[in-house]
């Protein structure tokens, strides 16, 4: 009895030993292959200028000093930063083992040259974030040699002199306009790009991207999927489709933004998830169409207060996206008031509405900028009686413009920055916008994306980019 009860004690654990053995053989047989689907279009995949959805493919294929974190930056290019006291003087210490994808080492001279290069070549308004770097703009304006500008190499040190401090200028080095650049992807299809990051392209038709694991990537032990499946779809409603279908892992921004018309539905899935991210929406007036009226600080201040960014994240975007700026719900009073200083204004200044409409723009084919515009517009059309015909034809000539901009750091104030290169503004505090308001701001966006459980890492950054690399199929 004795030897029959040590014997199924034997059999029992060969059986717990080799049920364990299989599970582990079954986890290793997870296929490490991730399917999203991004918007058919032209892709140049060209770091120093791109539009919208391309930022998803570059953040994969290339990789700048930093990783924008919640809180900071993710050193990846570099293995120390360094800064002055007054922030005006930085210092990257790069990794030794950095390869391009054909294997050429890419040291601190690498990213000189490449800033310098993206100086002289970007015809991008993403170049705005290079001119805080000392001499940089009247170098891109031709009018200095590359002597003045505030950047030099050290050993493997990139060392870079600012115009104004910057506290988180490790931020800003985060976004594709401050990636290495390689002179011959300009001439080379995009199958065959020479790329920094985990990934490469291994397959680009009219229907897929194919991306694999970049085996000169500095971290590719620690890459766990071996393919990226991207199919390219037109129809925004069909791509969605693709989720419910099993036949996508993941759909939602960045790779493809969500169909307005499919939020209430999205809402409902247990799927969803919500990233706040550094997207601004705000309402511009085109300097080239500019009506001399709108110009006056006090007539865009009461546009501003007569706008209602809190019903726009709840009821719009269905995922209460916060306003920029506190922004309660405009009740009677507060609409009356400006409606009555508004007419005083307009009183006052002789001014007189064209015949013919305002024109409010929103691009072709965008439900949720239709929807966003005219949210606001009517609220002007109500009070205030301006007569505005919203529209998606470029040709009209456009008073009223709906906007958003991705900041990529985690401080608003950064966004001034951009305001003030593209609006010719002095913008430097909330307080100063809000005193002037070049633009109307409405809304910072939560970002509505779709994943199903099988995909462990998801990795979601203030810019809103999922960095692959850190995905593992489970």
């Amino acid at each position: 009895m004795k030897i029959l009860k040590l014997l199924s004690i034997f059999v029992l654990t060969c059986l717990l030993f080799a049920c364990g053995e299989n599970k582990i053989n079954d986890t290793e047989k997870v296929e490490q292959v991730f399917y999203t689907v991004m918007p058919k279009q032209e892709y140049k995949l060209n770091p120093q200028s791109y539009s919208g959805n391309e930022r998803a493919l570059l953040t994969q294929l290339f990789e700048g000093l930093t990783e924008l974190k919640t809180e900071g930056v993710r050193l990846v290019s570099v293995v120390d930063i360094e800064h002055s006291n007054d922030y005006k003087e930085w210092t990257f210490t790069l990794r030794d083992d950095l390869k391009w994808s054909d294997g050429e080492k890419i040291t601190a001279n690498t990213y000189l040259d490449s800033w310098f290069d993206s100086l002289e070549n970007s015809k991008s308004d993403e170049i705005y974030r290079l001119f805080v770097i000392k001499g940089a703009e009247d170098y891109y304006n031709k009018k200095s040699d590359r002597a003045s500008v505030g950047l030099k190499v050290q050993d493997n040190k990139l060392i870079v002199n600012l115009n104004n401090p910057i506290k988180n200028f490790d931020e800003w080095v985060s976004n594709p306009i401050f990636y290495p650049i390689r002179k011959e992807n300009r001439d080379l299809n995009l199958d065959k790009k020479i790329v920094n990051g985990a990934f490469k392209i291994s397959s680009f038709t009219d229907d897929e991207i194919i991306l694999e694991r970049n085996e000169n990537y500095w971290d590719n032990v620690n890459t766990k999927l071996k393919e990226i499946k991207i199919s390219l779809v037109e129809d925004g409603i069909m791509a969605y489709e693709m989720f419910p279908r099993n036949e996508i892992d993941y759909f939602g921004e960045p790779f493809y933004s969500m169909p307005f018309d499919r939020l209430n539905q999205v809402n409902t899935l247990p799927e969803k998830l919500v990233f706040l991210t550094s997207r601004y929406w705000y309402i511009s007036i085109p300097n080239e169409n500019k009506e001399k009226f709108f110009d006056k600080t006090e007539i865009r201040k009461l546009m501003y207060v007569v706008s209602d960014p809190e019903f726009m994240g709840k009821v719009i975007l269905e995922n209460n996206s916060p306003a920029i700026f506190s922004h309660p719900h405009p009740n009677s009073d507060v609409l009356n008031k400006a409606k009555e200083d508004f007419q005083k204004i307009k009183e006052n200044s002789n001014f007189n509405f064209s015949e013919t409409p305002y024109v409010a723009y929103f691009e072709n084919n965008n439900l949720l900028e239709k929807k966003l515009l005219l949210s606001t517009v009517k609220e002007w059309i109500g009070q205030f009686k301006i007569p505005i015909r919203v529209t998606s034809n470029p040709d009209s000539g456009i008073t009223f413009r709906i906007e958003k901009y991705l900041v990529g750091t985690n401080n608003m104030n950064d966004l001034y920055h951009y305001i003030n290169y593209k609006y010719g503004s002095n913008i430097k505090s909330d307080e100063e916008f809000l005193n002037n308001l070049p633009v109307i701001p409405l809304l910072q966006e939560y970002d509505t994306v779709l994943s199903h459980s099988n995909v462990r890492g998801i990795n979601v950054s203030p810019s809103g980019d999922i960095y692959l690399k850190y995905i593992n199929m489970q």
